[in-house]
């Protein structure tokens, strides 16, 4: 029997930044297989993959010390590290703090993959599914911009947008009266805008089944985000690469740590 994740819905140890990349891939393709199986044949369901430069790895920091200003005694005496400017009454030392070696952020190339499915009859786009990952949800970053160019271009389309959350760091849509969730998602169809349906998802219960529009009079097809999530995680034996013995990245919550506590771990 397969390993299975010991969560409901989401597996938060899926979010490290060692995993989702890998966690993004797979589920993206797993979401195409779904679709692919149960559009109308009219239909047909592409990936779609944008390349982004991302030049702030993790997200570090990094300080220069500042030039520091002391007034000093009289009999202080110039060891050779510092530079002194005597003035009639006040002697002033200029010191300049020595340097930190620090390694500068490389930029990085950053493959996002998205679906878009389209009628084969006239290559029309029908609707975008974007599954989210740390560099869209960073602010000010350029995967940000891009997700939000994406999604301006889009609302003033004729094109429905499925956007799934799976991460509980980072920036969120801004939606109006969105309330704290760990997870959600969200389906924008063209003609409700810009009313927008939304799910928001915690920790502790399943991933729904999501209706992904198609145009009229075509009904919704199903995306199911928990029995992609399961597939994936059985398909590349994450069991073998999480240590359920440490916190995760981002870490609990102190009362979701609690609940945690008792579920079933792979052994």
């Amino acid at each position: 029997m397969m390993a299975q994740s010991p969560f409901p819905g989401m597996d938060p140890y899926l979010e490290s930044p060692n995993l989702w990349p890998d966690v993004h891939s797979s589920s993206i393709n797993i979401f195409r297989e779904q679709l692919s199986s149960k559009l109308p044949p009219h239909y047909v369901a592409e990936l779609e993959t944008q390349r982004v430069i991302d030049d702030h790895k993790n997200d570090p920091i990094s300080a220069i010390p500042d030039v520091t200003m002391t007034e000093i005694d009289d009999d202080w005496i110039d060891d050779g590290d510092t530079t002194v400017a005597v003035a009639e009454k006040t002697q002033i030392e200029v010191k300049t703090a020595p340097a930190l070696h620090l390694k500068f952020p490389k930029p990085i190339a950053i493959r996002l993959t998205s679906i878009y499915v389209k009628r084969i009859e006239g290559e029309r786009l029908v609707t975008v599914i974007e599954l989210l990952s740390p560099i869209n949800k960073r602010r000010g970053s350029k995967g940000h911009q891009k997700l939000m160019q994406k999604l301006f271009h889009v609302y003033e389309s004729d094109i429905h947008l499925v956007e799934i959350d799976l991460l509980r760091q980072g920036t969120r849509l801004p939606l109006e009266g969105l309330p704290k969730t760990d997870y959600m998602a969200t389906v924008s169809r063209t003609n409700k805008r810009p009313d927008c349906d939304v799910w928001t998802i915690s920790l502790h219960e399943p991933l729904p089944v999501l209706p992904v529009p198609l145009l009229c009079p075509d009904p919704d097809v199903p995306l199911d985000l928990g029995k992609a999530l399961r597939t994936a995680y059985e398909r590349a034996h994450y069991e073998r690469r999480i240590n359920y013995n440490l916190p995760p990245i981002p870490p609990f919550e102190q009362k979701d740590a609690a609940w945690a506590k008792h579920l079933d771990y792979p052994k």
